[in-house]
Protein backbone atom coordinates (compact mmCIF):
# COMPACT_ATOMS: atom_id res chain seq x y z
CA UNK A 1 0.00 0.00 0.00
CA UNK A 2 1.49 3.03 -1.22
CA UNK A 3 1.66 6.12 1.27
CA UNK A 4 2.74 9.23 -0.49
CA UNK A 5 1.78 12.85 0.91
CA UNK A 6 2.39 15.64 2.16
CA UNK A 7 1.53 16.59 6.27
CA UNK A 8 1.55 20.64 6.72
CA UNK A 9 0.85 22.95 9.36
CA UNK A 10 0.54 26.52 9.72
CA UNK A 11 0.98 29.17 12.84
CA UNK A 12 -0.91 32.22 12.37
CA UNK A 13 -0.15 35.79 13.88
CA UNK A 14 -3.27 36.43 14.93
CA UNK A 15 -7.51 35.43 14.43
CA UNK A 16 -6.90 36.24 10.65
CA UNK A 17 -6.06 33.53 8.28
CA UNK A 18 -4.12 36.06 6.04
CA UNK A 19 -1.80 36.32 9.03
CA UNK A 20 0.35 33.36 8.39
CA UNK A 21 3.73 33.47 10.08
CA UNK A 22 5.23 29.83 9.77
CA UNK A 23 4.38 27.14 7.61
CA UNK A 24 5.66 23.61 8.01
CA UNK A 25 6.08 20.67 5.33
CA UNK A 26 7.07 16.93 5.28
CA UNK A 27 7.03 14.98 2.11
CA UNK A 28 5.66 11.57 3.20
CA UNK A 29 7.01 8.78 0.51
CA UNK A 30 6.07 4.84 0.92
CA UNK A 31 5.56 5.49 5.01
CA UNK A 32 8.71 7.53 5.26
CA UNK A 33 9.67 11.51 5.49
CA UNK A 34 12.26 11.88 2.80
CA UNK A 35 11.98 15.98 2.72
CA UNK A 36 10.69 18.68 5.09
CA UNK A 37 10.39 22.44 4.26
CA UNK A 38 9.71 24.80 7.16
CA UNK A 39 9.80 28.56 7.16
CA UNK A 40 8.78 31.17 9.15
CA UNK A 41 6.67 33.71 7.34
CA UNK A 42 6.03 37.37 7.73
CA UNK A 43 2.37 38.22 8.04
CA UNK A 44 3.24 42.21 7.83
CA UNK A 45 1.05 42.60 10.46
CA UNK A 46 0.44 42.94 14.59
CA UNK A 47 0.85 39.68 16.54
CA UNK A 48 -2.13 38.83 19.14
CA UNK A 49 -0.99 38.01 22.56
CA UNK A 50 -2.57 34.66 22.73
CA UNK A 51 -1.12 33.21 19.02
CA UNK A 52 2.31 33.99 20.38
CA UNK A 53 1.60 32.59 23.62
CA UNK A 54 0.59 29.42 21.65
CA UNK A 55 3.61 29.22 19.40
CA UNK A 56 6.51 31.37 20.87
CA UNK A 57 6.96 33.28 17.46
CA UNK A 58 7.23 36.90 17.76
CA UNK A 59 7.21 40.06 15.59
CA UNK A 60 10.39 40.80 15.59
CA UNK A 61 11.25 36.68 14.73
CA UNK A 62 9.54 37.33 11.40
CA UNK A 63 11.44 40.83 10.71
CA UNK A 64 13.39 39.32 7.06
CA UNK A 65 11.46 36.78 6.62
CA UNK A 66 9.70 36.34 3.69
CA UNK A 67 6.41 37.09 2.92
CA UNK A 68 3.08 34.50 2.00
CA UNK A 69 3.35 36.07 -1.80
CA UNK A 70 7.25 35.40 -2.11
CA UNK A 71 6.45 31.43 -0.66
CA UNK A 72 4.14 30.99 -3.42
CA UNK A 73 6.14 29.26 -5.88
CA UNK A 74 7.46 26.73 -3.32
CA UNK A 75 4.25 26.00 -1.18
CA UNK A 76 3.27 25.21 -4.96
CA UNK A 77 5.72 23.47 -6.26
CA UNK A 78 5.95 21.32 -3.01
CA UNK A 79 2.04 21.13 -2.83
CA UNK A 80 0.04 21.35 -5.71
CA UNK A 81 -1.37 17.94 -7.39
CA UNK A 82 -0.82 15.80 -4.12
CA UNK A 83 -2.17 14.42 -1.12
CA UNK A 84 -2.07 17.38 1.99
CA UNK A 85 -2.44 15.87 5.26
CA UNK A 86 -3.52 18.35 8.75
CA UNK A 87 -4.54 17.55 11.51
CA UNK A 88 -8.22 19.28 11.88
CA UNK A 89 -9.61 21.43 8.45
CA UNK A 90 -7.82 24.80 10.00
CA UNK A 91 -4.82 24.49 8.02
CA UNK A 92 -6.78 24.17 4.58
CA UNK A 93 -9.13 26.70 5.60
CA UNK A 94 -6.00 29.45 6.19
CA UNK A 95 -4.41 28.11 3.18
CA UNK A 96 -7.37 28.58 1.15
CA UNK A 97 -8.40 32.19 2.98
CA UNK A 98 -5.38 33.40 2.57
CA UNK A 99 -5.62 32.78 -1.12
CA UNK A 100 -8.51 34.60 -1.37
CA UNK A 101 -7.01 37.45 0.42
CA UNK A 102 -4.17 37.85 -1.68
CA UNK A 103 -5.92 37.25 -5.06
CA UNK A 104 -4.07 34.43 -6.05
CA UNK A 105 -5.24 30.99 -7.03
CA UNK A 106 -6.02 28.17 -4.31
CA UNK A 107 -3.72 24.75 -4.11
CA UNK A 108 -5.11 22.03 -6.22
CA UNK A 109 -4.49 19.49 -3.84
CA UNK A 110 -6.70 16.75 -1.83
CA UNK A 111 -6.77 17.16 1.39
CA UNK A 112 -7.21 14.65 4.25
CA UNK A 113 -7.53 15.47 7.66
CA UNK A 114 -5.35 13.18 10.15
CA UNK A 115 -7.91 13.91 13.63
CA UNK A 116 -11.15 12.49 11.33
CA UNK A 117 -8.62 9.36 9.82
CA UNK A 118 -8.12 9.10 14.33
CA UNK A 119 -11.89 9.42 15.05
CA UNK A 120 -12.49 6.64 11.86
CA UNK A 121 -9.93 3.80 13.10
CA UNK A 122 -9.69 4.83 17.22
CA UNK A 123 -13.45 6.10 17.83
CA UNK A 124 -13.90 2.71 20.01
CA UNK A 125 -10.27 2.90 21.53
CA UNK A 126 -10.23 6.21 22.55
CA UNK A 127 -14.19 7.29 23.62
CA UNK A 128 -14.51 10.27 25.32
CA UNK A 129 -10.61 11.35 24.99
CA UNK A 130 -9.68 14.00 22.92
CA UNK A 131 -8.67 13.29 19.16
CA UNK A 132 -6.59 16.39 19.93
CA UNK A 133 -2.86 16.59 17.92
CA UNK A 134 -0.82 16.64 21.53
CA UNK A 135 -3.33 14.19 23.29
CA UNK A 136 -3.35 11.81 20.09
CA UNK A 137 0.28 11.88 20.16
CA UNK A 138 1.11 11.19 23.45
CA UNK A 139 -1.59 8.03 23.16
CA UNK A 140 0.53 7.19 20.18
CA UNK A 141 3.99 7.61 21.78
CA UNK A 142 4.82 10.09 19.76
CA UNK A 143 7.01 12.98 20.70
CA UNK A 144 7.21 16.33 19.39
CA UNK A 145 7.34 20.38 20.11
CA UNK A 146 4.04 21.41 19.66
CA UNK A 147 2.68 24.38 17.69
CA UNK A 148 6.29 24.23 15.72
CA UNK A 149 4.37 24.15 12.42
CA UNK A 150 6.62 21.24 10.96
CA UNK A 151 6.96 19.14 14.25
CA UNK A 152 3.02 19.42 13.98
CA UNK A 153 3.13 18.62 10.64
CA UNK A 154 5.56 15.40 11.10
CA UNK A 155 2.76 14.39 13.88
CA UNK A 156 0.16 14.48 11.59
CA UNK A 157 1.60 12.65 9.02
CA UNK A 158 2.69 9.82 11.85
CA UNK A 159 -1.23 9.93 12.93
CA UNK A 160 -2.17 8.90 9.67
CA UNK A 161 0.78 6.45 8.80
CA UNK A 162 -0.32 4.70 12.21
CA UNK A 163 -3.67 5.20 11.62
CA UNK A 164 -3.19 3.24 7.93
CA UNK A 165 -1.09 0.28 9.30
CA UNK A 166 -3.91 -0.08 12.52
CA UNK A 167 -6.40 -0.26 10.02
CA UNK A 168 -4.94 -1.81 7.16
CA UNK A 169 -6.54 1.40 5.10
CA UNK A 170 -4.80 3.23 3.06
CA UNK A 171 -5.29 6.91 2.23
CA UNK A 172 -8.24 6.38 0.07
CA UNK A 173 -10.43 4.39 2.65
CA UNK A 174 -9.17 6.15 5.34
CA UNK A 175 -11.12 9.84 3.73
Amino acid sequence: MTLTFNALDIETANQYPESICQIGIAHFYNGSIIDTWSTLVNPKTTFHYQNIRVHGIRPEMVLGEPDFMEIQEELQQRLDGTIIVSHTSFDQGVMNRAADFYGIPRLNATWLDSCKIARKVWHSDRQGESFGLKSLADWLGINFKHHDALEDAITAGKITLLASQHSGMNLDQLK
